[in-house]
């Protein structure tokens, strides 16, 4: 994408909503039972199907869009079925009580939260109202 590796590993411009949200993920894999961690994590299922559409939207719509940089993408086509069929195999195994249950179903929907709130954030800075928090990255910023 051309932004200098050094600025990119520093975390300056990262928008505070998605560091809070990562905060708060990995505050929740590392805080909760080991059931709601492995369960946080299936959301990868949607993962294949998604990573196909942002390639192909990326590829599309922008100039930096190359297999160097979309190569985290298309690794994660034949990762994420392998790593979620783990993780659903061992969440099945061990939620064996609706208690446990209900904490799997719950880890998804904090994870799904947290994805929303990134999200969220990256609309309104960068699409619409297009208000960019002080601090985090403007267009330019931070190249090589």
């Amino acid at each position: 994408m051309g932004l200098d590796p050094d600025y990119v590993a520093s975390g300056r411009g990262v928008l505070p909503a998605t560091q809070f949200a990562v905060d708060a993920y990995v505050r929740y894999v590392r805080d909760m039972p080991l059931i709601q961690a492995v369960a946080s994590s299936l959301t990868e299922l949607f993962a294949p199907k998604i990573h196909e559409q942002r390639i192909e939207g990326l590829l599309r719509h922008y100039d930096f869009a190359n297999d160097d940089s979309l190569s985290y993408f298309r690794k994660r086509l034949s990762e994420a079925p392998r790593d979620v069929q783990f993780g659903l195999a061992w969440v099945l195994e061990h939620a064996d009580t609706p208690e446990k249950e209900d904490m799997a179903c719950e880890a998804l929907i904090f994870k799904t939260n947290v994805l929303w709130a990134q999200l969220d954030s990256l609309w309104h800075a960068y699409v619409e109202p297009g208000h960019i928090p002080p601090g985090a990255w403007r267009p330019g910023e931070g190249m090589a």
